[in-house]
């Protein structure tokens, strides 16, 4: 009766990069900077990133530079089917 008795901890355990922030700097004002969250989006089955617009900050010491080639990675992540068909 109950598959899926997953929490968002025990997914934060599966996949490291949920809940991590990462920033970009802009290319035209090196003082501002966007943020990539990476949050679980349990209805789509993924890691769903929120962009920021940019905006004047410092980064924080637990942000990450942001690397292109994560959200290819994340594009191509391939879900796991659960037996369900959505």
């Amino acid at each position: 009766m109950y598959e899926n008795n997953r929490s968002h901890l025990d997914m934060k355990r599966w996949n490291p990069l949920i809940d991590q922030i990462f920033y970009e700097k802009n290319p035209n004002n090196p003082k501002e900077i966007r943020t990539y969250t990476m949050k679980w989006n349990g209805m789509a089955n993924k890691i769903t990133p929120m962009i920021s617009n940019y905006h004047q900050a410092e980064p924080t010491p637990e942000m990450k530079p942001f690397h292109p080639r994560l959200m290819t990675g994340l594009n191509a992540f391939s879900r796991h089917n659960n037996g369900y068909n959505y």
